[in-house]
């Protein structure tokens, strides 16, 4: 579906090009260009605000200074370093035919480089392994400034079994163009979901792990208050 989209704009962009009137239809295209470039910004801004709110919830949770938390969410695995958080979600899909036989596993990571207060750089892997096909793919996203504004320096590696595909792509040096508006793509599609959904990943922990203290703290207390009844 997405191929078609990309083969119907180059066809459009090109009667654009060969119209008699295009000296008119270019400035539409040089307006329609300035809402590309509107759109990259407000999703600019959309990544930064949840690079915020992850930074603000590793801050208030006191999460690096936790070193029990043990109740996590489904195929989810939750690590500690010294100046990291690192997250990994696992999915596996069986094969249809052999019962318990895994086809493919699929599995995407974030590491949160942080002090406890600030985020300082965000790494992300994004992994599928095919036994059938007996291929590995995964591209590695490394974001050296999740506190600033501007994604342009977001860092791309591209690897299809142990084969570097891109090496070291910038974000800014992905087509953003009315043809092929791929980085808005990315980052609408691919980035935002992605931080989102470990954004929630790691809220979700941090209240679990709090709400279990109230409720032992609670229990404890029930039991204290009723040892003072004596009869």
């Amino acid at each position: 579906m997405r191929k078609s989209l990309y083969i119907i704009m180059v066809i459009v962009a090109a009667l654009i090009a060969a119209n008699p009137g295009f000296s008119q239809e270019a400035k539409n295209s040089t307006l329609t260009s300035q809402n590309l470039t509107d759109e990259s910004k407000q999703l600019d801004q959309q990544i930064l605000s949840i690079c915020q709110r992850i930074e603000d919830t590793i801050a208030t949770y006191k999460l690096m200074t936790i070193k029990d938390i043990r109740l996590l969410p489904f195929q989810v695995s939750y690590t500690q370093g010294s100046d990291f958080i690192y997250l990994e979600k696992h999915f596996f899909i069986n094969d249809d035919i052999i019962p318990n036989k895994i086809k493919l596993q699929k599995l995407k990571s974030i590491k949160i480089y942080t002090n406890g207060t600030t985020v300082n750089k965000i790494e992300s892997l994004i992994r599928e392994e095919n036994y059938y096909e007996n291929s590995v793919t995964e591209v590695k996203i490394v974001d050296p400034s999740p506190n600033a504004l501007g994604t342009d320096d977001i860092v791309f590696t591209f690897v299809k079994n142990n084969k570097p595909i891109v090496t070291d792509k910038k974000l800014a040096e992905v087509k953003n163009t009315l043809a092929f508006p791929i980085q808005n793509q990315l980052k609408r599609e691919f980035y935002i979901p992605h931080l989102m959904y470990f954004y929630d990943v790691l809220l979700s922990i941090s209240e679990t792990y709090y709400k279990g203290i109230k409720d032992i703290d609670s229990t404890m207390t029930e039991f204290l208050k009723s040892s003072t009844k004596y009869y």
